[in-house]
């Protein structure tokens, strides 16, 4: 098992020193598997007392998920904040709305439910990093006409939302994490930290 791997390696290179665990950090990708590895120390520890590790969540995308602070040498206040969720759902359902349809109306309740794929959507494309540029050239010919309609659809993200973050002074949170990401990437590339930093996961 992973989690139970790591935390016995690391107690093992600890050893003697019960407050050496403690001046770690460990990077793993959600907060759930933050929780699952706190278990596994205390259960490779025998139900000792133990001085845990810092262990950090970088894959969430909630702004309160972004643990990453002074602790750990990174200064953040040039990166906008992050649009909220709610605000987020609430703007997109309000594009989609707005959205002309030619077979139907929408409902408010199809349009939230729109809104939070689209949301999902986002957050995907930037957190793997890439762009909307060449949607065009995905999809064969043969269905050229359902994925223009597609595509038109996108527009949302493509041509309407940016603007708005704009006007907020806000990102996505997934780019704002990025961009946290890459601030401590070259931060710690700059002047490597005098403490263990595992990325694990």
């Amino acid at each position: 098992p992973f989690l139970e791997t790591l935390a016995t390696q690391l107690l093992a290179e600890t050893i003697g020193d019960p407050l050496a665990l403690g001046r770690y950090i460990v990077l793993l990708p959600t907060r759930r598997a933050c929780r699952a590895a706190a278990e596994a120390f205390l259960r490779a520890g025998g139900g000792k007392p133990l001085v845990l590790p810092t262990l950090r969540p970088i894959g969430e995308v909630d702004e309160d998920q972004l643990i990453f602070d002074e602790a750990l040498g990174l200064e953040y206040t040039d990166i906008p904040p992050a649009v909220p969720g709610l605000r987020r759902q609430l703007l997109l359902t309000r594009l989609i709305l707005q959205w002309p349809r030619e077979d139907r109306e929408i409902t408010f309740d199809q349009a939230a439910r729109l809104a939070a794929e689209l949301s999902h959507f986002l957050d995907q494309v930037q957190t793997e990093r890439l762009s909307f540029e060449e949607l065009t050239t995905l999809v064969p010919e043969d269905y050229s006409k359902h994925w223009q309609e597609t595509l038109d659809f996108l527009k949302i993200l493509t041509d309407y939302w940016p603007a708005i973050l704009a006007d907020d002074g806000a990102l996505d949170p997934a780019e704002r994490r990025n961009r946290i990401l890459s601030n401590q990437a070259e931060a710690w590339t700059n002047s490597p930290p005098d403490y263990p930093v595992i990325a694990a996961g």
